[in-house]
């Protein structure tokens, strides 16, 4: 079994201008709206992947209602822990004229203790053995640790804890361990306090990781370069498929997304991260706020088979 946990979700809402210009109202198509936020985008690809998973989010208000009626529509298992405010929404606009694209986020509204508490007794209730995956940020005001705390329970329950998250969400966690921890360079430096440009630093930022804390897999995105493996005192470099860049909404969590369903298939994590690669690529050839189709991941995970003869390149 598979679970998300998304904190801070959000509805989604996508449109197009022609062209953006101050001080003036910019005449927009009719929008998309989506539920968002990193655990429940991977519910959502999971589903288009053909598996299933639960997820669990904080759902509050008219917002929180309409975002359960997206999820029920798409055919995501929910299981969300309510709360008083409302959720979030963020916005994304692409200029047709340039085909830039502006994303607008918010930070969403504080959560109370007990919300808090609450999501976390939904870990606690998760069948052993199970994948839970922990994405996105926190809202404003959350307890620094609130992942650490997310990643004890988990462990404690036998689930093998992943997560995706960024910044200070990062604190304690490495102390109390992880299954698969999927950071981007950016989020590396968080974790480590030191850049990491070179593969060689990233090499020997990701081995000092698994051989001072009992974190067993680590997924370095690099973007369009590919993305590293560190696991067992090895690190490995994959490419990523070639395509059109569109729009990078919703790829990081469309690769953990391709990557933790191959796993709970039984697959090993070496096969695993070139359908997840192959995921976060058909998310960024798509428009927009939309996610992947699972023809396209098809497509591009043969061609990455083809390329790498189903290995990566040790570094």
């Amino acid at each position: 079994m598979i679970i998300t946990l998304t904190v801070n979700p959000a509805l989604d809402i996508y449109s197009t201008t022609e062209k953006f210009e101050p001080n003036e109202k910019l005449r927009c198509e009719k929008p998309l709206i989506d539920p968002g936020g990193g655990g429940v985008n991977v519910s959502r690809v999971i589903k288009r992947l053909g598996g299933e998973s639960i997820a669990v989010y904080t759902k509050g208000g008219h917002t929180g209602k309409l975002f359960s009626d997206l999820l029920k529509k798409e055919g995501v298992n929910e299981d969300p822990v309510k709360v008083k405010n409302d959720l979030r929404q963020n916005f994304a606009i692409t200029e047709t004229s340039t085909g830039n694209l502006y994303r607008f986020g918010f930070p969403g509204a504080e959560l109370e203790n007990s919300e808090y508490e609450a999501l976390l007794e939904k870990v606690d209730k998760c069948e052993k053995g199970s994948f839970l995956v922990a994405s996105g940020s926190l809202p404003p005001g959350a307890p620094s640790d609130f992942y650490a705390r997310a990643a004890a329970r988990a462990n404690n329950c036998g689930l093998n804890f992943v997560l995706d998250t960024s910044g200070k969400s990062y604190k304690g966690v490495l102390e109390q361990g992880a299954f698969l921890l999927k950071p981007n360079k950016k989020e590396l430096k968080d974790i480590t306090g030191e850049a990491a440009e070179s593969l060689e630093q990233q090499k020997k930022a990701l081995l000092h990781i698994l051989t001072e804390y009992p974190v067993e897999i680590i997924v370095l995105s690099l973007g369009g370069e590919g993305a590293l493996l560190a696991t067992k005192g090895e690190v490995w470099h994959y490419p990523a498929p070639k395509v059109e860049h569109v729009s990078s909404i919703g790829a990081g969590d469309s690769m953990v997304a391709g990557m933790v369903y191959s796993l709970a298939e039984g697959h090993p994590v070496e096969a695993a991260i070139l359908y997840g690669l192959a995921c976060g690529s058909a998310t960024i050839k798509s428009p927009g706020t939309e996610l992947l189709k699972k023809k396209d991941v098809e497509v591009l995970h043969e061609k990455l088979l083809k390329k790498t003869m189903g290995k990566g390149k040790k570094i």
